[in-house]
């Protein structure tokens, strides 16, 4: 198919990438992921380093850019006066604005880099004023959102984002200058004591600015210090996990036993940053899923699977993609300032009959070890995520933070590898003591036997 043919399709994905054209017959995902229907681009990178054609129910949109832009996961726990949660948010965003320059020219600037943030301002909320993410990056940049509650709901009531069209660096030879703000009213209404997640791309455009924002979990008005486990999803994500009707000629009346299956083998995964390689894994992977009362053992190729993810001081995240996984995500974090657990686990993946099997536990403990060590099992170790999934690991090995040289350091074991290695010594010194019983008590029958030889007649 060429250009002009695929340009004037209905339906069509096209992209030119690094001189190479492709085309591919979907529109199911909105700029900027659809160079990902074509396999070239993780869906992880905002791409900027394409020429997009894409006709949509007659929508025509021209995207052009140079580089790529690599975006940051934003995480806030906010805990109120007794140190108990009340607000969770971790997502990811980006901003464009066009602006005039002193030449009457228009330009394109793009605002990704949200590696250095603070929080000061984020609250609680109380009897006057809602809860309230507050965010500050930059020079004179910041965003907000506002959270309402409404009898048995909360809302994502407002967001607001100012930006300094001062910084000569942001917006070179802008014609204006000072603080520019917009604000949009979102209404965004969940059940109370659910969390929202939006895996989707959404885009607000408010007069020059357009605010992307993906891969979000927020919970306003947390319960008793716990963030929920039942999700309220958006409509994006809603429309892509419709489950495919499966017609059953019987009932099961109980869970099926999975086949077993054998080992899985074993995949190598880092993650580099500038300072070079920051997170290091090891392991071999097998996915339990529970789907109407049927359970899939899947194991996890890692000839075909692909990693990537982000090294920050309190927070690791290790990302693995395939052809069947769209992500499957293991997040580390920093404890009592001194060792590094498991503490996040998501997953959205494509079953075999076509629907999409997603869920997350921001809640788990595993793998606990001292920073500066790595985490080692070699038997086999099941993470719980839910009821409806687990993940079985065999000779594992992860080491998240402290990575020097990209050597694991000194490991911690795991209580399972400990009792085998303490069994060890102990089984070979009763084989020894046994040993040293039998030669005894053969020297002894020896010994009488020789003395009866001697005796007078």
């Amino acid at each position: 198919m060429t250009r002009a043919e695929a340009a004037a399709t209905p339906g069509f994905c096209c992209a030119v990438v690094s001189g190479r054209w492709c085309s591919c017959r979907s529109c199911s995902e909105s700029l900027p992921f659809c160079c990902r229907c074509c396999r070239l681009l993780p869906s992880e990178i905002m791409v900027r380093s394409c020429i997009f054609l894409v006709q949509c129910s007659g929508l025509v949109l021209l995207c052009l850019g140079l580089g790529a832009i690599q975006s940051y996961a934003l995480e806030l726990n906010l805990t109120d006066s007794e140190n108990a949660t009340c607000l969770y948010a971790k997502w990811q965003m980006n901003f464009t604005i066009q602006y005039e320059t002193t030449k009457k020219t228009s330009k394109i600037a793009t605002i990704s880099d949200l590696r250095n943030v603070t929080y000061n301002g984020s609250i609680c909320g109380d009897d006057h004023f809602g809860p309230k993410i507050a965010v500050q990056f930059g020079s004179g940049f910041s965003w907000i959102a506002n959270f309402t509650k409404k009898a048995s709901n909360y809302l994502i009531d407002s967001i607001s984002f100012s930006y300094n069209i001062s910084d000569n660096t942001v917006f070179p030879d802008a014609e204006d200058k000072g603080i520019v703000t917009v604000y949009d009213s979102v209404e965004i209404e969940i059940p109370l004591n659910d969390i929202f997640r939006c895996n989707s791309l959404s885009t607000l455009k408010i007069n020059d600015v357009v605010q992307h924002y993906w891969d979000v979990v927020v919970q306003a008005f947390v319960q008793n210090g716990t963030v929920s486990t039942k999700e309220f999803l958006c409509d994006g994500d809603r429309s892509s996990t419709t489950v495919i009707p499966i017609i059953h000629t019987t009932v099961p009346s109980s869970t099926t036993t999975p086949t077993p299956k054998e080992k899985p083998d074993v995949g190598t995964y880092s993650v580099s940053n500038g300072n070079g390689t920051c997170l290091l894994a090891m392991m071999g992977l097998q996915l339990n899923i529970t789907q109407d009362k049927v359970t899939s053992v899947i194991n996890i190729n890692p000839n075909s699977t692909n990693s990537s993810g982000s090294c920050h001081p309190q927070t690791a995240h290790l990302r693995l993609n395939s052809s069947t996984i769209k992500y499957l995500d293991f997040v580390f974090a920093v404890k009592n300032e001194n060792r590094f657990y498991l503490k996040e686990v998501n997953v959205s993946m494509y079953l075999v009959n076509g629907s999409v099997f997603s869920i997350a536990n921001t809640n788990l403990s595993y793998w606990d070890a001292p920073l500066g060590s790595s985490y080692m099992c070699n038997k086999e170790q099941t993470v719980s995520v839910s009821e409806t999934f687990q993940i079985n690991t065999f000779d594992l090995r992860v080491q998240p933070f402290s990575v020097t040289e990209g050597k694991y350091s000194t490991a911690e074991e795991c209580s399972a590898d400990s009792d085998l290695n303490f069994l060890i010594p102990v089984a070979v010194g009763v084989a020894l003591g046994f040993l040293i019983i039998v030669v005894f008590i053969s020297y002894m029958i020896g010994r009488r036997k020789s003395r009866t030889g001697y005796q007078s007649v």
